[in-house]
C-alpha cells in the first residue's frame, strides 16, 4: 500500500511535511506537490531487503533480499514498485545476493552471491544467466567501468576478477589478482570527458537564459526524446581502476589488467573513494575520518593534495561522503551534514530548520485537512482553536526530533537536490538554490522532512517513466520508493476538483454542494466533468457518477475580493452525492472524459474506454511519429503529440475519433525544435497551442498558436513583450483555452528575476549581493482577425498559487488549497452577467487591447458599469483619443473630470502628451500621466502633479534637476509640509531654501519670540539679520540693532543709527571703508543739512547720485568740482553740466562734456564755432557706421578744407561712404593701401549687387593706375568681372599668378588670354608653360589658336632641331583641332598635304638609315622638283642627298648638289646639315676649293647682315624726313 508522504514545491523553493493520525499533508508556498512513498512488495511477505540499486538511465531498480522460507534472492521492479513481469527471479536457500551492479548504458543486471556465484539478467531474457568465474567465496564488490566494457568481482578471499561483456551477452575473464586481503572498495577511473557526459544527461537543464538552475527552479518538466540515449556520448570508456584494501593498501589495475600497489605506509584503511567530477583526482574517507584529496597521475600513481581530520560519534564505517555538485557533502555519525568547498577551501553545516514562512503555512495546512470533511473549497478560513493547539504541539514534536543521526547520503545532479536518511527514519532534503549568497550556507535550503516506517539504511537517486527524479529508500525492513508529483485539481464551469491529499478528491458544485471523495489508492490523475469523475493511479482506473444538480440560472456574479466564498452552502442539503461506478485494471499516465468516453494516456497510445471500463478504441501513431507521450481534451477536440515531434488532433464528438489534419511536424512548423512540451485545441476546434523545446531541449519562452486550418502559426515571446529587464528567465507553464469563447487562452508564466540586492552583514559590515527572486502571473492573450496573439491582460499570482482554468467571466485559480475564481477587469463591478452581457463585455474588451476604440464603444453603449466606462476611458490614454474620452467621463458622472479635460483640449499651448496627462490624472492613472509629463518634456506640469499627490519629495528631486525655475517653490510647499507636521527644524531648512525665506521664517517663529531670538542669534543670513535689526530698532534699542546690524553688514543702517546718535566721525569712516552707496547718500544728506557742502559734495559722488552734486556745484559755482563731478556721471548730468560751462563761456569743457555725454551734433557745432579741430579729430575717430551721415559728411568737408584728404577717405570709408571716398582718392590722388582698399571694399549683404560691383569696378580701376595691378586683380574678380581682372594681372607679369587665376576663373576669354601670355614666354624650355598652354586654349575652345601653336612648335622642331618625327606629331594635333572648328577645311587640306611631304622625308631619313641610297636618291630628287612650302626646308633635303650620293661615290652629283646646297641654305655648315669631313672627301673627289665650299655660306650671311641693316638706316632716314 502506498503511503501519502510530505510534498515539495515543483519549483521546489519551500516545502515540509508533518504526520498526524496516520496521514501526511503537505504545505507549500508555490504550487503544491506530493511525495508517493509507495511501498515494495517483494514476492515473500516476510522478506527483508539489503541492498538495492537504479538503473542509471531507465526506470528501473533491483533489490536483494532474503527470507527465513525461501532464501535469498533478487528482485527488478519498475519505478512503480512492481516487480518485472516474465522474468524468472534467482533463489537460494542458504545464500543470499551480497553484491549488485547495473550496466551504466545497457539494460543488463550483475548480482554476486555469498556461494560465490555470478548471475546476470539482459533486457528481453526472462532467466538469469550464470556466469562461471573463480570465486569461492563471498562476492563482496561489483562494478561496471563509465562504460561498462568491464566488469569487476571482488571476493571475500582478495581474489580480484576482472570480465568483459562481447556483444552475445557473454562474459568473458579477462585476469584474476589473489590480493589475499579483505577488499572495501572499487572505483574506476572516470575520463576528464565526463564533464561532456554530465551536460548531456542533464541536457534539459544545461542554460535557460544562461541560468544553470533556473529551469529546475521554474518547472519540473524534463525532455524525454534524447536524454538517455545522449548519456556517454563523445566519452571514450576507461577500464582502469582502485581497489582499497583492509590493511590500507591501495591497489591499481590499468586498461591491460596488471596491478600495481599505488599506496603504501597507509596503517589507516580507505572506508570510501570518490572519483573527482572536474580533474583527475580522488576523494578518499578513511576508517579515522579522515577526508585525503590525491591527485591522479597517468600512471595511477596517487600524490596527497590535501588531507582534513573529522570529528564524529562514529568510525569511517558510519560516516559517508558523497559529491554535491562540486562540493563534497559528509556525514558523520550524528544529526548534521558537513558541506566542504574543495575550490574555495571553505566547510559550513547544512541548516536543518525549515522556513518560518513554510511553519506558518504547515499549520494552516494541518487545520485546513483537519476540516476537510466539511470545508469548502473556496473558503480560506481557519479552524477552531482546539484544533490549531492541537496542531502546533504536532508540529513543534515533529520539527525537533531527538536522539537521531544520518546513515546515508544521495545527491540528485537533475534537480540540485541532497537527500540524507536518519535511523529514525526520516528524510531530509536540501535543495542547491541559485545565486551569490554573503553566507555559504545560504546557497542550501532544507525544503523537506519526510518519514518513513524503519531506519533508512540506503538512500538513492533514480528516474521514472517520464525522466523524473525519484528515490529508492531502503530500510531493511521495508523499502519504499518516492515519487512527487503535483497536487491535482480540475475545473469546469459549475464543478471543481481539487486533491486533499494522497487518496482524497474534494469535489464542489457552483451552487455550494461538496463531497470528499476517498479512493483506495493514491491519485495520481484525475478528469471531470458535468456528470461524471475520473481518478487513477497509474495502473487503474475509478469511475464516479456525480448526482446532476438543477442550477438556479440567477447570473449572479458577485463583487470579487480575495477573500470572497464564491459560492453560498445549500441550505437544506449541502452534500454532493457521488458514487463510484467502476473500478479497472488499465496503465494510465493521463486521463480526460467525454460525455461517457475516457480517455487514457498510456507508454504507447491514447486508449478510449466507457465508463464501464470497457475498451471502445485506440489512437495510435505510427513509427515515424513515434510513440504519444502526451494529450489534453478541450471541448469535443483531442490534441496529441508524440515522441518524434508530431502533432495531431481529434474530433472525438462521435463514436470513431475523426483526424482533423495529417499529422504535423514540429521540425517543419517551429525554428529551432526540439521536443513538444505541451498542446492544446481550443474549443472551435481551430486553433492549436503549443509550447516546445528547443533543439538543446530547453523550454523556449514562447507560445505558439497554429491555426491548422489555414496553416498560419502566431507567436508570442514572453522574454521581448513584458515590461521587465532581460535580465530574467521566463518559462511558460501551463495554458487553457476558454471553456466557450474560441479567441481567448491564458498562460501561467513562471520568471526568474536575476536581481543584485545590496544588505548589510553582522561580521563584516559591508555590502554585498544577493540574487534571484521567482515570479509568477498569468497573461491572459487572444488571436485577432490578422493573425496576431494580443494580450488582453496580465495579473500576478501570489505565493503558492497556480493556474487551472479560463472560464470567463473568471480566471481562476487554486492558492495552496483554494480555489479562486477572478473576474477579469472589465467584469469586477457586473452584478449580474446573461450570456449576452457577458459576450458583449468580452469583445469590448477585446477591441479595447486590439485599439478599436469606435467597435468597443459600439459594444457597451447600453451597459452600465463604471468599470466598463473607466477601462474605456483609460483605455483612450493609450490610444489618445480625447473626444471619446470626454464621453466616457460623462457617463462615469465626473463633472469636475470633465471640465478639466475640456480646459486641457482647449489650451493650444499644451502638448498632446500633456492633455493625456491630465486625462490620466484625472483616471487615477498616475505613473503613466508622469511618464506623459517626461515624454513632452512639461517637468513644470509633472511637479505640480507630483505636489498635488504630496509626492514632496519626488518634486524636489524633479526641480532640482529639470524644473529649476520652480525649485523655490518646491521648497516652500515641502516646508509647509512640516511645518504642518510641526517639524519647525526641518521647516527651517526648506524655508531657507526658498523665495522668501525672511517672511515665511518670521511669520512661523513670530509667535515664539525665544524661539525667533535664539535662531537669529545663529543666522547669518544678512536679510534675516537686517529684519532681526529693524525689529530691534522698532523697539528704541538702537545699541543693540547697531550690533546686529554690524553682524549682518549692514553699512546704511548702521551710518543712519550713528548720524542718529551724533557720531558722525564713525559714520564716516564707515562710509568711507565699505563704499555703500546708500550709506554715503544718507551721509551726504546729513552733511548738506549741516552745510558741509564739499564733503557732501564726495559722498554724493560716491553714492552716484550726481545729479545732487551737480545741484551742489551749480548752486555754490563750484567749477572744478562741477568738471571733476560730471567727467565721472551719467549723460545726462554731463549733459547739465555742458550746458552750464556754455554758459559760463568755458567752451572747451562744454564741447568735451557734450561730446562725452553723445550729443556729437551740439560738440561739433560749438567746436567749428570756436575753432577747436584737435577736438573734431577726436569726435571723427569714432564715428561708426550708425553715425549720422550729415555728421559725419559735415567731418569729412572739415578734413578736405584743411587739405588732409587722407583722414576724410579714411573717415569716409570707416562710415561706409564708399562712393564719395573713391571720388576724394579719384580727384585727389590719395594713394590706397591694401588696408584701404578693404575698408573701401563693401561686404556682400552691406549693398545691393549692382552698387558693389559699380564700387569695386571703380576701386579696382583706382588702383589699376596707381600700378597695384594684384589689388586691382582681385578687386575687379570681386566685382565679377574675370577679364578685366586678367588683363590687369597680365600686366603684372606674375605667371604663377595668372596660371593660378586662370584655373580659378573658368572663363573661355580668360583661358584664351592666359594661353596667349603664356605662348610669349620662352614655352621652349619650359615644359609646364607648354602643358598649361595647350590646357587653357583647350578649355578656352580656341582650337584655330591651339592649331596655330602646334604649327609653331612643327616649324621650330624643323628649323632648329630638324626633327620631323616630333613635327609630324605637332602636325597631327594641329589637324585635330582644325577639324573641331569645322570652318577650316582649306587649311586643313594645305596641312595634311604638308604631313604628307613630312611623311615622305621620314620615310627617305628611314632608307637613309637602313642603307637604301638609292632610294633615298630617287626621294631626294623627287622632293626637290615641288617647290619649297614650309615647315619643309629643302635645305634639309639637299643635305641628305649629298650623303647619299657620297655614300653610293657618285662624287660629281655629290658635288653639285654640295654647291646647290651652299647656295640655298646660307648657314647650311654652321648648323652642321653636312659633316665638314664628308664635304672636304667630297671637294677633293671633285677637284673643288674646299675652304670655298665651305666658307660660301659665311659670306653670304654678312653680306645679308650688312644690307639689312643698311636698309633699317635708309628707313629711319625717311621716316625722319
Amino acid at each position: 500500500m502506498a503511503t501519502e508522504l510530505v510534498s515539495s514545491y515543483a519549483m521546489r523553493c519551500i516545502s515540509f511535511q508533518l504526520a498526524f493520525e496516520g496521514r501526511i499533508f503537505i504545505c507549500k508556498t508555490r504550487v503544491m506537490t506530493l511525495y508517493f512513498d509507495t511501498k515494495v512488495e517483494f514476492l515473500d511477505s516476510d522478506a527483508v531487503s539489503t541492498i538495492g540499486n537504479w538503473h542509471l538511465s531507465e526506470p528501473l531498480f533491483a533489490v536483494a533480499s532474503y527470507s527465513q522460507e525461501r532464501g535469498g534472492s533478487i528482485t527488478i521492479f519498475t519505478d512503480s514498485g512492481e516487480p518485472q513481469r516474465d522474468v524468472t527471479y534467482p533463489v537460494h536457500p542458504t545464500s543470499q545476493v551480497s553484491a549488485l551492479a547495473w550496466h551504466p548504458e545497457k539494460v543488463l543486471l550483475a548480482t554476486g552471491w555469498e556461494n560465490g556465484d555470478i548471475h546476470v539478467w539482459f533486457a528481453g531474457h526472462r532467466e538469469f544467466a550464470s556466469v562461471h568465474g573463480p570465486h569461492k567465496a563471498p562476492i563482496v564488490l561489483l562494478d561496471f567501468s563509465e562504460q561498462g566494457g568491464r566488469m569487476v568481482t571482488a571476493d571475500a578471499m582478495g581474489l580480484l576478477t576482472g570480465w568483459r561483456c562481447d556483444g552475445q551477452y557473454q562474459f568473458l575473464t579477462m585476469f584474476s589478482h589473489d590480493l589475499r586481503d579483505v577488499l572495501l572498495h572499487i572505483t574506476f577511473r572516470r575520463t576528464i570527458e565526463s564533464e561532456v557526459r554530465e551536460e548531456m544527461v542533464n541536457l534539459a537543464k544545461a542554460a535557460v537564459a544562461g541560468d544553470d538552475a533556473a529551469l529546475d527552479t521554474l518547472t519540473n518538466w524534463r525532455p524525454r526524446t534524447a536524454a538517455r540515449s545522449m548519456t556517454h556520448a563523445g566519452v571514450k570508456d576507461n577500464h582502469c581502476f582502485y581497489v582499497g584494501t583492509q590493511n590500507g593498501l591501495m591497489y591499481y589495475i590499468n586498461q591491460g589488467g596488471t596491478c600495481t600497489e599505488v599506496l603504501k605506509n597507509n596503517t589507516v584503511p580507505i572506508m570510501q573513494m570518490l572519483w573527482h567530477p572536474k580533474k583527475d583526482a580522488v576523494i578518499c574517507l578513511m576508517e579515522d575520518m579522515t577526508i585525503a584529496l590525491y591527485l591522479v597521475e597517468s600512471t595511477g600513481i596517487l600524490t596527497e593534495l590535501d588531507r582534513v581530520k573529522l570529528s564524529g560519534n562514529l568510525s569511517g564505517k558510519g560516516g559517508a561522503i558523497s559529491w554535491a555538485g562540486n562540493s563534497l557533502a559528509i556525514i558523520t555519525g550524528d544529526l548534521s551534514v558537513r558541506i566542504w568547498d574543495i575550490e574555495k577551501s571553505d566547510n559550513y553545516l547544512l541548516k536543518m530548520d525549515l522556513p518560518t514562512t513554510a511553519i506558518s503555512v504547515l499549520a494552516s495546512s494541518i487545520s485546513l485537512d483537519v476540516n476537510s470533511s466539511s470545508t469548502n473549497v473556496f473558503n480560506t478560513e481557519s479552524s477552531d482553536k482546539s484544533s490549531s493547539t492541537m496542531n502546533s504541539r504536532k508540529l513543534q514534536k515533529f520539527i525537533h526530533p531527538t536522539n537521531e543521526l544520518f546513515t546515508c547520503l544521495a545527491y540528485s545532479t537533475s534537480n540540485q537536490t541532497l537527500c540524507a536518511g536518519t535511523n529514525q527514519g526520516n528524510l531530509y532534503t536540501w535543495k542547491r538554490r541559485v545565486g551569490v549568497f554573503d553566507i555559504p550556507e545560504d546557497s542550501w535550503q532544507l525544503t523537506n522532512i519526510s518519514t518513513v516506517r524503519g531506519a533508512v539504511k540506503q538512500c538513492i537517486w533514480g528516474f521514472n517513466e517520464l525522466a523524473k527524479p525519484c528515490m529508492l529508500i531502503n530500510c531493511i525492513s521495508n523499502v519504499y520508493v518516492l515519487k512527487e508529483q503535483p497536487l491535482l485539481s480540475f475545473h469546469t464551469r459549475d464543478l471543481c476538483a481539487v486533491q486533499r491529499n494522497a487518496k482524497s478528491i474534494y469535489l464542489e458544485h457552483s451552487i455550494g454542494k461538496h463531497a470528499l471523495i476517498q479512493a483506495d489508492f493514491p491519485i495520481i490523475a484525475l478528469a471531470l466533468n458535468q456528470l461524471n469523475l475520473i481518478i487513477s493511479n497509474g495502473r487503474a482506473i475509478s469511475a464516479y457518477s456525480i448526482e446532476k444538480v438543477q442550477k438556479v440560472e440567477d447570473y449572479r456574479v458577485d463583487t470579487y475580493t480575495d477573500d470572497s466564498i464564491t459560492a453560498d452552502s445549500n441550505d437544506k442539503d449541502p452534500n454532493l452525492n457521488v458514487k463510484l461506478i467502476q473500478t479497472f485494471n488499465a496503465e494510465c499516465l493521463g486521463l480526460n472524459i467525454h460525455n461517457q468516453n475516457i480517455f487514457c494516456l498510456t507508454s504507447n497510445e491514447v486508449m478510449i474506454y466507457s465508463i464501464g471500463g470497457v475498451v471502445l478504441n485506440k489512437i495510435l501513431a505510427n513509427d515515424n511519429e513515434g510513440k504519444i507521450i502526451g494529450m489534453d481534451l478541450t471541448g469535443v477536440y483531442l490534441s496529441v503529440f508524440t515522441m518524434n515531434g508530431f502533432i495531431k488532433a481529434y474530433d472525438v464528438s462521435r463514436h470513431d475519433p475523426k483526424l482533423m489534419f495529417p499529422g504535423k511536424s514540429g521540425y517543419d512548423l517551429f525554428d529551432d525544435f526540439g521536443e513538444v512540451i505541451l498542446v492544446k485545441c481550443n474549443t472551435a476546434g481551430t486553433h492549436l497551442a503549443v509550447v516546445i523545446a528547443n533543439r538543446s531541449f530547453v523550454p523556449k519562452p514562447i507560445l505558439y498558436c497554429w491555426n491548422f486550418e489555414r496553416n498560419h502559426s502566431m507567436e508570442y515571446n514572453l522574454i521581448n513583450n513584458m515590461n521587465e529587464s532581460t535580465n530574467k528567465s521566463s518559462m511558460p507553464v501551463n495554458v487553457y483555452w476558454d471553456t466557450d469563447e474560441a479567441r481567448l487562452l491564458t498562460i501561467e508564466v513562471k520568471s526568474m528575476q536575476h536581481s543584485q540586492e545590496q544588505k548589510q552583514t553582522f561580521k563584516t559590515g559591508r555590502t554585498s549581493s544577493s540574487s534571484n527572486s521567482i515570479e509568477s502571473e498569468v497573461m491572459v492573450l487572444f488571436f485577432s482577425d490578422k493573425g496576431k496573439l494580443n494580450v488582453l491582460e496580465t495579473r500576478p499570482l501570489a505565493l503558492g498559487e497556480q493556474l487551472i482554468n479560463l472560464c470567463v467571466p473568471n480566471v481562476v485559480t487554486l492558492d495552496i488549497s483554494i480555489v479562486k475564481e477572478r473576474p477579469l477587469q472589465d467584469f469586477v463591478d457586473l452584478n449580474k452577467c446573461d450570456p449576452n452581457v457577458r459576450k458583449m463585455v468580452l469583445n469590448f474588451s477585446l477591441h479595447i487591447a486590439e485599439g478599436n476604440m469606435d467597435l468597443a464603444y459600439r459594444c457597451i453603449r447600453s451597459i452600465q458599469s463604471q468599470t466598463i466606462w473607466t477601462n474605456l476611458a483609460k483605455m483612450c490614454v493609450q490610444t489618445s483619443r480625447l473626444d471619446v474620452a470626454k464621453v466616457c467621463m460623462g457617463h462615469l458622472g465626473k463633472a469636475r473630470s470633465v471640465r478639466a479635460l475640456r480646459q486641457a483640449m482647449e489650451d493650444d499651448d499644451l502638448e498632446e502628451e500633456a492633455k493625456l496627462a491630465v486625462l490620466a490624472t484625472e483616471l487615477g492613472m498616475h505613473d503613466k500621466a508622469v511618464e506623459l509629463y517626461k515624454k513632452c518634456e512639461r517637468y513644470d506640469l509633472l511637479n505640480k502633479l507630483l505636489q498635488a499627490r504630496g509626492k514632496i519629495d519626488e518634486a524636489i528631486l524633479i526641480a532640482e534637476t529639470e524644473d529649476r525655475v520652480h525649485l523655490k517653490n518646491t521648497y516652500f510647499h515641502k516646508a509647509q509640509q512640516l511645518k504642518e507636521k510641526g517639524d519647525i527644524k526641518a521647516a527651517l531648512e526648506y524655508f531657507e531654501k526658498s523665495q522668501n525665506p525672511v517672511q515665511n521664517i518670521t511669520q512661523m517663529l513670530l509667535d515664539n519670540p525665544l524661539a525667533m531670538k535664539r535662531y537669529m542669534q545663529n543666522s547669518t543670513d544678512p536679510k534675516m539679520l537686517k529684519w532681526w535689526g529693524q525689529y530691534i530698532e522698532s523697539s528704541g534699542d538702537m545699541d543693540a540693532a547697531l550690533a546686529v546690524y554690524q553682524k549682518a553688514e549692514d553699512w546704511f543702517s548702521q551710518v543712519k543709527i550713528l548720524c542718529y546718535l551724533g557720531k558722525i566721525s564713525k559714520a564716516d569712516a564707515i562710509a568711507r571703508q565699505s563704499g555703500d552707496r546708500a550709506a554715503c547718500y544718507h551721509l551726504a544728506r546729513h552733511y548738506e543739512n549741516v552745510g558741509k557742502f564739499q564733503e557732501a559734495i564726495m559722498f554724493y559722488t560716491r553714492a552716484q547720485t550726481f545729479s545732487n552734486a551737480i545741484r551742489i556745484c551749480k548752486e555754490n559755482d563750484f567749477q572744478d568740482e562741477l568738471w571733476t563731478v560730471a567727467s565721472s556721471s551719467r549723460s545726462r548730468d554731463k549733459a547739465i553740466a555742458a550746458a552750464y560751462f556754455e554758459e559760463c563761456g568755458s567752451f572747451k569743457r562744454a564741447v568735451e562734456l557734450y561730446h562725452r555725454a553723445g550729443m556729437l551734433h551740439k560738440a561739433l557745432e560749438m567746436a567749428f564755432e570756436s575753432e577747436q579741430p584737435e577736438v573734431l579729430e577726436i569726435i571723427a575717430s569714432e564715428l561708426t557706421v550708425e553715425s549720422d551721415a550729415e555728421l559725419v559728411n559735415r567731418c569729412a568737408d572739415f578734413f578736405t578744407s584743411i587739405e588732409q584728404h587722407q583722414k576724410a577717405v579714411y573717415l569716409l570709408a570707416k562710415t561706409m561712404h564708399l562712393k564719395r571716398s573713391l571720388q576724394i582718392c579719384m580727384e585727389k590722388g590719395v594713394p590706397i593701401t591694401e588696408e584701404l582698399a578693404e575698408m573701401l571694399t563693401p561686404n556682400k549683404n552691406d549693398l545691393d549687387e549692382t552698387s558693389r560691383s559699380e564700387i569695386l569696378t571703380h576701386l579696382g580701376e583706382l588702383l589699376q593706375q596707381q600700378g597695384d595691378y594684384h589689388t586691382a586683380t582681385k578687386k575687379f574678380t570681386q566685382a565679377g568681372d574675370k577679364v578685366r581682372a586678367m588683363k590687369c594681372l597680365l600686366k603684372s607679369g606674375s605667371t604663377e599668378k595668372i596660371i593660378f587665376f586662370a584655373n580659378m576663373s573658368r572663363q573661355r576669354e580668360v583661358y584664351i588670354m592666359a594661353a596667349n601670355y603664356l605662348q610669349a614666354l620662352n614655352w621652349q624650355e619650359d615644359e609646364h608653360i607648354l602643358k598649361h598652354i595647350i590646357t587653357f586654349y583647350s578649355k578656352g575652345q580656341a582650337y584655330d589658336s591651339l592649331a596655330n601653336f602646334y604649327a609653331i612648335c612643327a616649324q621650330i622642331e624643323i628649323d632648329e632641331y630638324h626633327n620631323y618625327e616630333k613635327a609630324l606629331k605637332a602636325m597631327h594635333e594641329a589637324a585635330n583641332c582644325l577639324r573641331k572648328l569645322g570652318h577650316s577645311q582649306h587649311a586643313l587640306n594645305n596641312l595634311e598635304k604638308t604631313i604628307g611631304d613630312v611623311k615622305k622625308i621620314l620615310d627617305i631619313q628611314n632608307a637613309m638609315k637602313n642603307g637604301d641610297n638609292q632610294t633615298v636618291i630617287s626621294g631626294c630628287r623627287n622632293m626637290l622638283i615641288k617647290p619649297e612650302t614650309p615647315p619643309i626646308r629643302q635645305a634639309d633635303i639637299l643635305a641628305t642627298l649629298v650623303r647619299a650620293l657620297a655614300y653610293t661615290k657618285q662624287w660629281v652629283e655629290a658635288g653639285r648638289a654640295l654647291k646647290e646646297l651652299a647656295m640655298k641654305d646660307n648657314a647650311w655648315n654652321t648648323i652642321g646639315l653636312v659633316d665638314k669631313a664628308l664635304v672636304q672627301k667630297i671637294t677633293k673627289e671633285c677637284n673643288l676649293d674646299f675652304d670655298i665650299i665651305w666658307n660660301s655660306g659665311r659670306r653670304r650671311v654678312n653680306i645679308d647682315n650688312s644690307e639689312t641693316e643698311q636698309d633699317k638706316e635708309e628707313e629711319i632716314e625717311e621716316e625722319l624726313r
